[in-house]
């Protein structure tokens, strides 16, 4: 019985992983999202039966220990169901698209799911939140310092999503929106990478810097329960400070 709850709760680990790194700025929303649980369980139930599988025709890999081969068991059930599960049989062209088929294409449905249920729980909130933060930002004045300050708080960005980050923002600037739509858009963005609750911090901080009317730091509400510590970050550059060594 020890086996299978291992094997189970081994395998519902990687589903909530998978969409945990999905939806970084608040995973907490998943919880609500009956889809996501599908997803969850259906990987736990993935393990399950492969641990059954492996009891059933007493695969032993080798091993001779009853306790090395159980312990065995237990790990090739919950990683090779994960493989199984995320693998396509065949291959059919659809128009211009190649469309997977097998135990991959139930799982691509649920994930597919769990994100229109997250993203509608989740657009009135951060709608309300964005307008918030970014009332009275300018882009034109923030289009740099901000992104960069967010990304110095935070010591853990890769320098891929720093790039796409940089490249979103320019692709923004290049817009036809005013400047005010810009700098709410621009908050949207940081939001997926920071957080609501960082990106408050550096509004707040930088103040009058990114104001449209520069008229004194702008009375930000103060911050949600569980907001990011305060910054120090010991000197570390960004990829958005090394993309613009001149301003």
């Amino acid at each position: 019985m020890i086996g299978y709850v291992v094997a189970v709760s081994l395998s519902c680990l990687v589903g909530v992983a998978e969409l945990v790194s999905r939806y970084r700025d608040r995973p907490t929303t998943l919880v609500r999202v009956p889809s996501t649980w599908a997803y969850v369980l259906i990987n736990g139930g993935a393990g399950a039966g492969s641990l059954l599988l492996l009891h059933t025709f007493d695969w032993r890999f080798g091993v001779q220990a009853p306790d090395v081969a159980r312990a065995t068991q237990v790990l090739v059930a919950s990683l090779g169901s994960m493989m199984v599960f995320r693998s396509a049989v065949f291959t059919v062209r659809v128009g211009d698209e190649d469309v997977a088929v097998g135990p991959s294409t139930l799982l691509t449905s649920l994930l597919a799911a769990a994100d229109r249920g997250v993203d509608r729980m989740q657009a009135k909130t951060r709608a309300q939140e964005a307008g918030e933060i970014m009332r009275g930002v300018s882009f034109r004045k923030s289009r740099l310092a901000l992104p960069t300050y967010c990304l110095g708080l935070l010591q853990n960005v890769s320098a891929e999503d720093q790039a796409d980050l940089r490249t979103a923002v320019d692709a923004l600037a290049g817009s036809e929106m005013t400047d005010g739509q810009m700098a709410l858009n621009l908050g949207l963005l940081l939001m997926n990478v920071a957080g609501p609750d960082v990106l408050r911090s550096a509004v707040h901080t930088l103040g009058e810097e990114i104001t449209a009317n520069g008229g004194g730091p702008r009375p930000v509400p103060p911050p949600r329960e569980g907001q990011a510590a305060e910054p120090g970050n010991g000197g570390h550059r960004t990829e958005m400070a090394r993309a613009n060594p001149d301003q």
